[in-house]
């Protein structure tokens, strides 16, 4: 499929990739509340499930962990009130720095993630790996 067959996002999509692009240009743990509702539902690999509300503690505590984090956000799809969005990060672990790729897929309501699952290979953050 070439970019011309493929559909365009919703406003609503193409907004909330706007502020997820804007939050990874500037992380912090309290702007988390800026793309995920209080009630969502988070499932992250290698960490576990928790509420949206939860998340401002997990992503402060991710970010005041890993050494040099970047997310880019790299493209996104859109279907209905799921959006999919893919991503590079990189940080230094164990003393080397590593990348790795993922992606997000959200349940949008009302511009909200309502449902968020973050879904990467979870082994490139052990030391040694």
């Amino acid at each position: 499929m070439t970019a011309a067959d493929s559909s365009p996002l919703s406003a609503e999509h193409a907004d909330f990739y706007a502020r997820f692009q804007s939050f990874w240009s500037a992380p912090t743990g309290p702007r988390v509340a800026e793309l995920i509702a209080p009630d969502a539902k988070i499932h992250f690999s290698g960490i576990g499930s928790f509420s949206g509300t939860e998340y401002i503690d997990v992503m402060a505590g991710i970010l005041g962990a890993m050494e040099d984090f970047v997310v880019t956000p790299m493209d996104c799809a859109g279907s209905g009130d799921l959006l999919y969005i893919f991503w590079q990060a990189s940080a230094r672990i164990g003393g080397e720095t590593r990348t790795w790729p993922g992606i997000d897929r959200m349940r949008i309501a009302n511009g909200m993630a309502v449902e968020e699952h973050v879904v990467f290979d979870s082994a490139v953050l052990q030391p040694g790996s």
